[in-house]
């Protein structure tokens, strides 16, 4: 498609226009577009670096976090309950979004968490409404006879894959050893899988699949897999290097027409201001930092938080911005045995130009070994298998928020409920584990780009441990009415001590996987010494330990829920911002809860699933 002009682009009129061309976004408008006589308009910030080798390539990962030309680079405010800390925020800035700077995993949402969010006020979201949009997202390819062999993976079942999707989902054809042994490691400890987790039930230890092309073992995401085979759509139209700024809604005389109806986006490029009109709707796929962000520019949100700041207040609704739930973790490293090849061995002289050669060559080695070891445990297994005692309370007014904050948020206190028979239910994962083959400096949680660097010398393997239901909420503001002023990102880490006994015994369980066989066999006199800067995990120094190593997966949600306004809500069941007659909102900020694993699956998925609902209200 020839470059298009922002003046271009405004002189046509669209019947949809989107912000954000990122994961949601791109799905979103390569699925209305399938329709000729739709057109729609996408304005993405960032660039289109779908021929950039760091995005391509697995290996090349983190080298696009805190980088600017890849990375909006947010990061957190100090973390009161975790020692005043600030943790880095990557996210996507360019085309595709999140998906183009994650890790590739492709694990899908437990049948529970799906249906939790039907029983939050959601019809239509649950499991069976939820699950066919999973499929028809990706293309599963099964793995070739010696990788299913190597890794263990028989549990596949094609009727939970998809078949026909953008998406490409396969099984890495290179890998190393320690992943060879993680699948035995738990089977030997009674964790091992016991289905496809991919039918939303199954827990234990496994390798999942990854977003990859297996033709030439590159990323897939939302923008090769959505944008561009559809690019050439003369009703498809995107802007890159567009920095929207509030949505503009109709006016009656000089007042705004109520309820709101949304007319289309203003917008920057190079500096300039530009509008562009939407003629039935506009939709923010801003993702869980903007999308509030947009919506408080625009003038709904917490009317004080507004005035404050001298924006018009045309919707005060306190829930926008609410509400934020990310997944926690903590990391333990340890020093691997001689002759083990990790990501730090590429420091070696001449060893990353050999690498890279052997990936641009035949596709294989260390940089196309996507590592997707991971497991889904119980609460009960965790004790069980770590052999420690639960540090869950007994006393059941611990599990019910406070009356402050359920005052705030209406909802807490059945999204509490829900959580709790999870963490209890010994069939529903409550922690998430998995490791990547490299160390991890954990004193550099506010700095990604060199958060994954090894902290002293030799290899390392870093094992993490990730509360998958948190209980603690936090929050994204506007803190300017500049739309270029990064918002307030307070996520109120540990802040809820559920999550903190979680993740410490979370903790003293890496260290059961690291000391047993065949998997202790691989570290150095198997699994007892520790990567530079951690040290053994008790259950005396695990509090302090859970704190001085959390981080987060980068999985914020929530921010613009969709529940009952009146449980604390931003979007209806529809996605339709309250208050507005045409303003929706598609991305992770819709969900209500938390759901475990990675979310690109479940992103895909919403954006699936609001594409039909839009085609069927406005009949197309």
């Amino acid at each position: 498609m020839a470059s298009l002009s922002a003046a271009s682009l405004c002189a046509a009129t669209y019947e949809y226009v989107i912000a954000g061309g990122g994961t949601a976004g791109l799905t979103l408008a390569a699925r209305l577009t399938e329709d000729p006589k739709i057109r729609v308009a996408v304005l993405e910030a960032g660039q289109d670096l779908t021929d950039d080798l760091n995005v391509q390539c697995w290996g090349l990962t983190a080298g696009m976090l805190g980088d600017a030309t890849y990375d909006w680079i947010y990061r957190t405010t100090p973390q009161a309950d975790d020692d005043n800390r600030v943790i880095s925020w990557p996210r996507g800035k360019q085309l595709g979004g999140s998906s183009a700077i994650n890790l590739w995993i492709w694990n899908v949402a437990s049948e529970t968490d799906t249906n939790d969010w039907e029983a939050l006020g959601n019809d239509g979201w649950g499991w069976a409404d939820l699950f066919p949009y999973f499929l028809k997202a990706n293309t599963f390819t099964r793995p070739p006879k010696q990788t299913k062999q190597d890794l263990q993976v028989d549990y596949i079942d094609p009727s939970v894959h998809g078949t026909n999707g953008p998406v490409d989902v396969s099984y890495a054809t290179s890998h190393n050893t320690f992943e060879e042994a993680w699948v035995p490691t738990f089977e030997s400890l009674g964790l091992g899988v016991n289905g496809d987790p991919y039918g939303g039930e199954a827990i234990g230890g496994f390798t999942t699949a990854v977003s990859q092309i297996p033709a030439n073992v590159s990323r897939s995401y939302a923008a090769n897999a959505y944008y561009v085979p559809n690019k050439n759509r003369p009703n498809l139209k995107l802007l890159t290097g567009a920095q929207v700024s509030n949505v503009i809604f109709k006016k009656q005389g000089k007042k705004v027409q109520q309820p709101l109806v949304a007319t289309g986006l203003s917008f920057t490029e190079h500096g300039t201001s530009y509008i562009v009109n939407a003629t039935r709707e506009v939709v923010l796929s801003a993702g869980v930092v903007q999308s509030p962000q947009l919506l408080e520019l625009s003038g709904i949100g917490d009317q004080h938080l507004l005035t404050k700041y001298g924006i018009d207040v045309l919707i005060d609704n306190a829930n926008v911005g609410e509400n934020m739930q990310d997944h926690q973790l903590n990391s333990l490293g340890f020093k691997v045995a001689p002759g083990q090849i990790t990501l730090d061995s590429l420091s070696d002289p001449g060893a990353f130009p050999a690498a890279l050669n052997k990936y641009l060559t035949n596709k294989s080695g260390i940089l196309a070994e996507a590592a997707s070891s991971v497991s889904y445990l119980s609460y009960k297994q965790l004790v069980k298998s770590s052999k420690s005692a639960s540090t869950l309370p007994n006393d059941p007014d611990t599990y019910k928020p406070s009356a402050a904050a359920a005052g705030k948020n209406p909802g807490l206190a059945k999204q509490y409920e829900l959580i709790t028979e999870k963490l209890q239910d010994p069939k529903e994962a409550s922690v998430l584990q998995l490791f990547l083959p490299a160390g991890n400096n954990y004193r550099f949680a506010n700095d990604s780009t060199l958060l994954f660097t090894s902290p002293g010398p030799g290899s390392f393997v870093t094992f993490y441990g990730v509360a998958v239901h948190p209980y603690s909420r936090g929050s994204i503001h506007i803190n300017s009415s500049d739309p270029l002023s990064y918002p307030v990102i307070d996520p109120r880490y540990l802040s809820n001590p559920l999550d903190v006994d979680v993740l410490e015994t979370t903790a003293l369980h890496l260290q059961t996987i690291a000391t047993t066989a065949p998997f202790s066999s691989l570290l150095q006199d198997n699994g007892t010494v520790y990567e530079t800067f951690y040290e053994k995990v008790t259950p005396q120094n695990a509090n302090q330990h859970v704190k001085d190593t959390l981080n987060s997966l980068y999985h914020g949600v929530g921010t613009c829920a969709m529940e009952p306004r009146d449980k604390g809500g931003v979007v209806s069941n529809r996605l339709k911002v309250y208050g507005t007659s045409n303003l929706r909102v598609v991305d992770p900020s819709i969900a209500p809860m938390l759901t475990r694993g990675t979310i690109q699956s479940l992103v895909y998925g919403i954006a699936e699933k609001a594409a039909d609902m839009m085609k069927q209200e406005n009949g197309h």
